[in-house]
């Protein structure tokens, strides 16, 4: 199966109505458990990494950028199910640009902060330099906040914004906002179905649902049914790996431990292989609730 367009992945899920699930990894660990996990559900997956990882206090870290574009690339090509890669959450023009060459198949342009008339200008950029090798762009239009930020109404996605934004940049998907939220921990987000609707009424690229972590496992039917194809998830993977990891430790009497065992081992002692397993385990529930087909 191994790498493929994010195009092909979301128009079969627009069309047999599923989502696909986008794990945000954070380094190697993280992304071999997502991609294990899709194996095991035998689910089609997005794997990649957010712009955030790249950033420092004195710019972008260029080489951990290359390095990790080249893991993700290779780890998705040899891939038993159908996998894309992408390069999420950027706003910077050039870093875009760079993971482009660099081997990501999908890049996901931010310009939800800017004008709609400076978005759109910004975003048809990047599908123009993306198209010349065949790379698909993600857009967005309203703003996401994050996990107790106040919801303004003027955050919200219109859905003739949208329908304008589509058009005129060529976007393969858009990320709204329609309720959901960034970084939130529990299920807080309210979704406006309604608005959801609309937007899916005025434009014909699959939606996609940021902030997967804090939505409501209740209303993912519905959201299927109105569009949304791609559901970004990042925060409980980390959750979850930290608190095992935590837990592990606190067994361990460090006066005694055999730290070769410990870490980078990789067998039943290391610490990091439970938390990497508690990340796998997660992504499989998740593949499960937004009725990922078997390929």
């Amino acid at each position: 199966m191994s790498l493929i367009s994010i195009r092909e992945i979301l128009k079969d899920a627009q069309d047999r109505k599923y989502i696909v699930g986008y794990f945000e990894a954070w380094d190697y660990g993280s992304l071999n458990a997502t991609v294990r996990a899709a194996e095991e559900m035998k689910s089609a997956i997005i794997i990649g990494f957010g712009g955030r990882s790249f950033e420092t206090p004195v710019g972008w870290d260029e080489v951990k950028l290359a390095s990790f574009a080249s893991v993700g690339k290779i780890m998705a090509q040899n891939s038993s199910v159908p996998t894309a890669f992408i390069l999420n959450e950027v706003e910077d023009l050039g870093i875009i640009k760079k993971g482009i060459k660099l081997g990501f198949n999908s890049v996901m342009f931010d310009g939800s902060s800017l004008s709609l008339e400076e978005n759109i200008k910004l975003t048809r950029k990047v599908v123009k330099e993306a198209a010349k090798i065949g790379i698909d762009v993600e857009g967005q239009v309203g703003r996401i906040p994050s996990t107790g930020e106040r919801i303004e109404k003027n955050f919200l996605t219109s859905p003739e914004e949208a329908a304008y934004f589509v058009e005129k940049t060529g976007v393969s998907a858009l990320a709204i906002s329609v309720g959901n939220i960034h970084m939130a921990t529990d299920e807080e987000s309210s979704i406006d179905l309604g608005l959801l609707e609309e937007i899916n009424r005025l434009t014909s690229v699959p939606l996609v649902m940021h902030g997967g972590t804090g939505f409501p496992d209740t209303l993912v039917k519905e959201v299927i049914n109105r569009g949304v194809c791609k559901f970004n998830v990042g925060t409980i993977l980390k959750e979850v790996f930290l608190r095992e990891v935590k837990k592990t430790l606190e067994k361990i009497d460090l006066s005694k431990a055999d730290f070769q065992e410990l870490l980078g081992s990789n067998n039943q002692a290391d610490v990091f292989r439970k938390g990497y397993f508690a990340v796998k385990e997660v992504v499989k529930e998740k593949l499960k609730l937004y009725s990922s087909p078997m390929i």
